[in-house]
């Protein structure tokens, strides 16, 4: 069968309507997202999710009356790249979507910003897809992060030391100023999108690098989920409930603790967590209030400044208990170019210049 994307749901098999009706059901009940009349910005890099995503959107279109563009951004790494642009432009064009795209060579925005070629590529694609958000008005950013993703962030993330609730994996939605992504797969297999593009014949362009075992990220890919998933079949069902209750805690413990945040505001200067209301709290409060500090710094800073922050545990034990005892001055770094800095007044958490960063004491000793 070949995909209608004019037909809306009825261009698609039964099994891709219910798979459609499943992700319109999870974005408006689980993610408490209402896209009806909204305008979509696809991030469209061509290969089998991203493909899946935006004919799932086209079938969607009538019945939500939504508005799609789509964006693609050539990273200039790969032979392939141009022809991976050259693929997404036919797509856009036979499905009559307007599509923004741009080349950037991230290999020397690498080099010249000193930091990794991932690290590059995730800072200029936040860039670009903030600016072209702009530019068409965009209510949401749709990125096609999937549940295999997730369960692969969730390890990445345990392998870093991250604290709850961000073990629970990568947000569904973040309606951050800038840049409102929304990532209606997540609940998704890839097998289902792959399933999906090969009974609608769709074609899609794969990306070699992503099969060779080269950084973390692709080892966990390729080596330990695998084994994860033989060891345990159903182990992604595992991966979606932990992300359900990480939510569903973060939503607490934000309501719980909206109280302490009173006219406090991130500005230039940082955020300050006054040590009496502090201490009026137990310690697990202590450092879930640290933890939506972090996240309400990282999230006033514009978009492509920087990588997003997940707070490790034995820096944020080891700052609870220089706070209770009451080392003043004492300094602690976290990703993303924060530090918090203990006082009389409290913890003063802010964003910190690599030189200054270098320079700080930073302990996680306890």
């Amino acid at each position: 069968m070949l995909f209608r994307p004019e037909a809306g749901l009825r261009g698609l098999d039964r099994s891709g309507a219910l798979l459609a009706l499943r992700v319109r059901s999870f974005v408006r009940e689980e993610l408490g997202v209402d896209w009806r009349g909204k305008t979509l910005l696809i991030s469209l890099s061509g290969g089998i999710d991203s493909t899946a995503l935006f004919c799932l959107l086209l079938a969607l279109r009538p019945l939500e009356k939504l508005t799609l563009a789509a964006a693609h951004l050539d990273h200039c790494l790969r032979p392939e790249s141009g022809a991976d642009a050259a693929h997404v432009r036919a797509l856009c064009a036979a499905w009559g979507i307007p599509l923004h795209e741009r080349r950037e060579d991230i290999r020397m925005r690498s080099e010249k910003e000193a930091i990794g070629e991932e690290e590059a590529g995730r800072s200029a694609r936040r860039a670009f897809l903030s600016e072209t958000a702009r530019c068409v008005n965009a209510d949401w950013v749709v990125l096609a992060h999937h549940a295999d993703d997730l369960a692969e962030d969730i390890l990445m993330r345990l392998t870093r030391g991250a604290a709850w609730p961000g073990l629970g994996g990568m947000c569904g939605c973040d309606s951050q100023p800038g840049l409102p992504l929304l990532r209606p797969l997540l609940m998704e297999e890839k097998a289902t999108l792959r399933g999906l593009l090969e009974r609608m014949h769709v074609p899609w362009r794969d990306d070699v690098t992503n099969a060779e075992r080269i950084g973390r990220r692709n080892r966990v890919r390729l080596d330990i989920l695998p084994l994860l998933k033989a060891e345990n079949p159903a182990f992604l069902d595992a991966a979606r409930r932990l992300w359900r209750s990480a939510r569903q805690d973060e939503a607490y413990w934000r309501e719980l603790l909206a109280g302490i945040f009173d006219g406090n505001e991130a500005t230039e200067d940082g955020l300050l967590l006054r040590r009496e209301k502090l201490m009026c709290l137990p310690e697990s409060a202590r450092l879930r209030a640290y933890m939506i500090v972090l996240e309400r710094l990282i999230r006033s800073r514009p978009p492509g400044c920087g990588q997003r922050t997940q707070g490790r545990h034995s820096v944020l034990f080891a700052l609870d208990r220089a706070l209770r005892e009451k080392r003043h001055g004492k300094r602690f770094l976290f990703p993303g170019g924060l530090e918090a800095e203990l006082s009389a007044r409290g913890v003063l958490f802010r964003f910190v210049f690599p030189k200054q960063a270098a320079d700080s004491k930073v302990s996680a000793k306890t």
